[in-house]
């Protein structure tokens, strides 16, 4: 205890090259410490790493935010009702590559809790990290679309993501990112197609494919984040039901035409599918197998699709 009192009092009064040691050192005690967590917070050294973070020195300000996202493990509450949001965003619009990619992890770490969120987004985090997971380095859009993933949990802030252009950058992440960047992104469009109007933004910036893609050839994880962002993208959607057997292919347009349904390496995304839906599967199946010799054609086939025609 003495030894987290004496740097938080470094924090508080030290020169500015103390602070920086003082606050690295905080980083070494509060790494997977909970005991060593809760004593910072009740030596003051919230307080003073926010302080830090608001008027430090370029290194100072990145040292405390890794600080504050080790703390916001158990003491996101804390961090937030000390003020500590609003600089943690600036941090993220102005700081430097590194500097934001700190900040968007400590913000991602805070909006764990569900009033953090509101006042994350409130203090306007949406846009720059939005701006972070299309623009930013490798690491930097895995930590952005964490934190987005995390706020993506408030339906509010849902639409507010959507409204900031935040789909499309989402879609190139699972089409194009790292493997962990994929699967954050896909949990994101999650929660994101909870929204009607997001999951045609969803199907309009080309979501579907990529996932379907991630669904067959990704990581555990990666088919599970996959799964459930393409179920809720498919409902009460004719339209993204055909997306998703086009998508998968012929065996699913053909089965979209004759059961009304569309399953994918055993999950069930489509059932009961209406007849325009069914009739536009079966369009696709007819011009595929136009320029064919009739006789080439199965008949199940010519069965399924004849009747929608």
């Amino acid at each position: 205890m003495d030894e987290i009192v004496a740097h938080v009092q470094t924090l508080q009064l030290g020169d500015a090259p103390s602070k920086i040691e003082a606050a690295e050192a905080l980083v070494d005690l509060a790494y997977d410490d909970e005991e060593s967590m809760d004593l910072i917070a009740e030596a003051g050294g919230i307080e003073a790493l926010i302080h830090l973070v608001r008027d430090g020195s370029a290194e100072a300000k990145m040292m405390a935010a890794r600080a504050l996202d080790d703390l916001a493990h158990c003491d996101r509450i804390l961090i937030a009702e000390a003020g500590g949001v609003l600089p943690l965003v600036h941090l993220l619009r102005n700081g430097s590559a590194e500097a934001k990619l700190l900040a968007a992890r400590a913000l991602g770490s805070l909006a764990w809790d569900d009033d953090n969120r509101v006042l994350i987004a409130e203090a306007g985090v949406i846009a720059p990290l939005v701006e972070l997971v299309r623009d930013g380095s490798a690491d930097a859009k895995l930590l952005a679309v964490r934190a987005l993933g995390s706020l993506a949990f408030n339906d509010d802030i849902n639409l507010l993501i959507a409204e900031a252009g935040g789909v499309p950058p989402l879609v190139e992440l699972v089409h194009d990112g790292s493997g962990e960047a994929k699967v954050e992104a896909a949990w994101a469009m999650r929660s994101l197609a909870l929204d009607d109007d997001s999951r045609v933004l969803i199907a309009e910036a080309g979501g579907v494919p990529p996932l379907v893609e991630l669904l067959r050839d990704g990581s555990a994880d990666a088919k599970e984040a996959a799964k459930w962002a393409l179920c809720n993208i498919v409902l009460d959607n004719a339209y993204n039901q055909f997306l998703i057997a086009a998508a998968v292919g012929l065996d699913a347009l053909v089965e979209l035409t004759r059961r009304g349904s569309v399953t994918v390496d055993g999950w069930w995304f489509v059932s009961h599918a209406a007849v325009p839906t069914k009739r536009k599967a079966a369009l696709v199946v007819a011009a595929l197998f136009r320029d064919c010799v009739p006789c080439e054609v199965p008949d199940d086939i010519k069965a399924a699709s004849g009747s929608y025609l």
